[in-house]
C-alpha cells in the first residue's frame, strides 16, 4: 500500500512538473508576441522617383516620448519629407535631417498616452537614387518611454526596412517560330521575380495588340508559357508577347513571331500570298495613293480606321482579278494624326489582312 502512494505521489509531482513547464513557454510566446516593437517598411519600386517607407509600432501602449534616429543610403535614397503622421503624433513632433552619417532624427513628447497596437505612426518620403538601398534604426540611441511618473524606457525591439527593384526581371526572353500547320506553337517567357503574365497577340505587325484568354486555341494565356493548338495557315506573320506582373510593377517582353509552314508534308501545294499594301506620300497632308496586290480572282476591301477604330473612309470595296492596284483618295477631311489602313481580301486563293499606319500632318 505504501508502495503504491508514492507511485501516485511521484506521478503527481511529474504531472504538476509537465504542466508548470508548459505553462511557462505559453506565458514566453504570448509575451514575445506582445512585445513592443517599430519597424521601417520594405518597399518594392518601379519606376518611382519617390518612394515611402512606413514606421509602424507594434504592442506601442501609454506612449509618452519617442527618440528615434534613423540611418539610410544616401547613395540610393535622398530625404524628402515626413508624411501621412499619425494624429495622435501631430502635435509636438520635430524631425531633422543630419549628416555625416546621412539620419533622420524624430522627436516627439506628450503628456497624454498614444497607442500603437499594430499601425503607421508616419511614412519617410525618399527620392529615389537607386533602386536598392537599406534603411535600418540607430538601436543604441532610439528610445520610447511611457507617460509612467517617472517615466520608464521600453525595451523595444527594432526592425530595419529596405527598397528593393520589383520591376520583373526577364532572364529568357519568347523566341520566335515556325511549325508546320495544325500542329502546335509554344512560347515561353522566364522571370526569376515576376508573380504574374499576361500573353497578348498582334496580326497587324504590332499596330495593334489584344490580350489573350483560355480557349481551345490558346492555353496558358496568364502563365509563363503560351501554347497554341493545331495553328492555322492563317496565322502566319501573327507575333506574340508577354506582360508581367510583379509588386504592381510591369514589364513587357519582346516580341516573338509565329511562322507557320504550310508546305509541310505536301509537295506542290502553293505558298500563301503576301498582301502588298502602302501609301505615298506617308505622311501625307491630302491626298495619299494607296498600293494594294491582290492574289487571286475575288472582293478587296481597304478601310480607314482612327485610333478610337471609327471607320474614317472605305476607298475599295469591290470585285477583283488578281494584279497590283492603285487608288488615290484625298482625305483632306480628316484631322491631323495617325490612322491604320486595313486590307482585307477574300477569294480563290483564301482569306487575307493586312495593316498599314498612316499618318495624317496639317
Amino acid at each position: 500500500m505504501h508502495i503504491v502512494k508514492t507511485s501516485l505521489l511521484n506521478r503527481n509531482f511529474s504531472l504538476s512538473v509537465t504542466s508548470l513547464v508548459m505553462m511557462f513557454l505559453f506565458c514566453s510566446l504570448v509575451m514575445k508576441a506582445q512585445s513592443p516593437g517599430l519597424s521601417l517598411g520594405k518597399v518594392g519600386v518601379c519606376n518611382n522617383t519617390t518612394v515611402l517607407i512606413p514606421l509602424t509600432g507594434n504592442n506601442l501602449s501609454n506612449i509618452g516620448a519617442i527618440t528615434l534616429f534613423i540611418n539610410y543610403d544616401s547613395l540610393s535614397l535622398s530625404f524628402n519629407a515626413i508624411e501621412n503622421v499619425d494624429p495622435q503624433l501631430t502635435n509636438g513632433l520635430i524631425f531633422n535631417k543630419l549628416s555625416n552619417p546621412p539620419r533622420i532624427a524624430i522627436v516627439w513628447s506628450k503628456t497624454s498616452g498614444a497607442n500603437f497596437q499594430n499601425s503607421t505612426l508616419l511614412n519617410l518620403k525618399f527620392d529615389i537614387l537607386q533602386k536598392t538601398g537599406n534603411v535600418g534604426f540607430v538601436k543604441g540611441n532610439c528610445e520610447i518611454a511611457n507617460i509612467a511618473l517617472p517615466p520608464e524606457v521600453l525595451t523595444v525591439g527594432y526592425t530595419d526596412g529596405s527598397i528593393f527593384e520589383a520591376t520583373p526581371v526577364i532572364s529568357s526572353e519568347p523566341e520566335n517560330k515556325t511549325v508546320p500547320s495544325q500542329s502546335n506553337a509554344v512560347f515561353q517567357v522566364v522571370s526569376p521575380n515576376a508573380s504574374g503574365y499576361s500573353w497578348q497577340e498582334t496580326r497587324n505587325d504590332g499596330i495593334l495588340w489584344s490580350n489573350l484568354s483560355e480557349t481551345t486555341r490558346y492555353s496558358g494565356t496568364q502563365t509563363n508559357t503560351l501554347t497554341l493548338r493545331q495553328v492555322p495557315a492563317g496565322y502566319d506573320n501573327f507575333m506574340y508577347r508577354c506582360i508581367l506582373s510583379s509588386n504592381s510593377c510591369l514589364s513587357i517582353s519582346a516580341s516573338a513571331k509565329l511562322s507557320v509552314d504550310s508546305l509541310a508534308g505536301i509537295a506542290g501545294q502553293p505558298s500563301r500570298p503576301i498582301l502588298h499594301l502602302t501609301n505615298s506620300p506617308n505622311p501625307f497632308s491630302g491626298q495619299t495613293t494607296i498600293e494594294y496586290s491582290v492574289p487571286g480572282n475575288g472582293n478587296a476591301t481597304i478601310k480607314i480606321f482612327s485610333m478610337t477604330g471609327q471607320i474614317m473612309g472605305k476607298p475599295v470595296d469591290r470585285v477583283h482579278v488578281a494584279g497590283l492596284y492603285r487608288v488615290e483618295d484625298n482625305l483632306v477631311y480628316l484631322p491631323a494624326g495617325v490612322y491604320f489602313c486595313q486590307y482585307v481580301f477574300k477569294g480563290t486563293a483564301g482569306v487575307y489582312e493586312s495593316y498599314r499606319k498612316m499618318i495624317k500632318i496639317n
